[in-house]
């Protein structure tokens, strides 16, 4: 190998790089504006071929790539993430890096394309699950050889500050579930103060996943946000869960189970029924719309905080963590993996946790 200048004055080489699949000798040749370049170059080239980390430049635009990344990728995902996946590739993926060819991709284009987000307007949060969704894809190039490293690794993302948090007192809790007391979906507000479920598990909820005689429900379905698909299983696999049930939720339960069967019975052959728990009058799925719907005016005529259906959750965990329970019995009680992120999520409850724990010590070892 040696390093010449070509007739348009520029500086090349041309050497092996190893062998191709058919078994014909791959051969590499580069041209720069310098000499200087043009040995650096060669010396990287070489160094990546004799430790076997050499990648033949991929000729791909990262468009198609992270199409094929996500043709395989869907496969072993939900249906609401695949729609999130779809949504941010097309929306804001490929048409700011789209266009450029999966090889020529560098650590600081990856950076344009965050900082371009950043400009955007979009939540530090929405930010990080885009360039997890790229760097995944980065990932799949590496391990497949069509990229040597995956740029996406060295990238500075923009901090993920956490939204304040909102819980009702137990004063606020009975103020509004006095006000919704007689809508129809009063049982999806119950349930998600007294169990601590998500929206989709309440509305994909069906009277078969409830034992009345063990006082238990099991999380086996979701509603999609789509409100046209129920998903099996749970949002993540610790989501699938039993639930045991306050003595006052079975009574509401049971309550609220006949007015669905008089609807039935009324209905007759009209009647869609898909089991479910919280339906409309004609047996279908509730949306979220017109959960939210009821709920905001019932905030409004009860006079309390205004907050969202996800924040009764975090008023149910909240409040069983500050009456001393184990923070393992509520991470498995929401379906959450660790008992680490759980008070993660709620540590804004751990500083109360700490005294009452000093108490509960100095009274049972009763120093001096």
């Amino acid at each position: 190998m040696k390093i010449y200048k070509n007739s348009r004055g520029k500086w090349e080489f041309k050497t092996r790089a190893g062998v191709k699949p058919d078994g014909s000798v791959r051969w590499v040749k580069r041209s720069f504006k310098t000499k200087k370049e043009a040995e650096k170059a060669y010396m990287e080239l070489m160094s990546e071929v004799h430790k076997g980390t050499y990648v033949t430049p991929s000729k791909l635009l990262y468009q198609d790539f992270i199409e094929q990344w996500f043709e395989t990728k869907q496969h072993s995902i939900n249906i609401q993430t695949k729609r999130v996946y779809r949504g941010h590739i097309d929306k804001q993926i490929k048409p700011l890096l789209g266009q450029m060819k999966l090889a020529n991709i560098k650590p600081v284009h990856v950076q344009n394309f965050i900082n371009e987000l950043v400009s955007s307007g979009l939540s530090p949060a929405t930010i990080r699950k885009i360039h997890r969704i790229v760097s995944m894809s980065f990932d799949y190039a590496v391990k497949i050889k069509e990229l040597p490293d995956n740029p996406a690794k060295y990238v500075i993302l923009p901090k993920n500050t956490k939204r304040e948090m909102k819980v009702w007192s137990k004063e606020e809790v009975e103020k509004f579930l006095k006000e919704v007391k007689s809508s129809r979906y009063y049982i999806a507000f119950h349930l998600a103060l007294t169990t601590g479920m998500r929206q989709g598990e309440i509305l994909g909820l069906r009277w078969k996943d409830i034992d009345f005689e063990n006082k238990t429900l099991t999380v086996r379905q979701t509603l999609a946000h789509n409100k046209k698909e129920f998903l099996n299983g749970g949002k993540t696999s610790n989501a699938v869960r039993k639930i045991d049930l306050f003595d006052d939720t079975i009574k509401e339960l049971k309550a609220h189970r006949k007015v669905i069967l008089a609807e039935k019975l009324k209905k007759g052959d009209k009647y869609q029924d898909f089991d479910l728990v919280v339906c409309t009058s004609n047996g279908t799925p509730t949306s979220q719309a017109n959960i939210k719907r009821v709920m905001d005016n019932a905030i409004k005529r009860s006079n309390v905080p205004k907050i969202r259906f996800h924040d009764l959750r975090h008023t149910h965990a909240t409040h069983l963590l500050e009456k001393g329970e184990n923070v393992k019995v509520v991470a498995e009680r929401l379906g959450h993996s660790k008992s680490s992120f759980t008070m993660d999520v709620y540590s804004h409850v751990t500083p109360s946790m700490q005294k009452e724990m000093v108490t509960r010590l100095q009274q049972y070892f009763q120093f001096g």
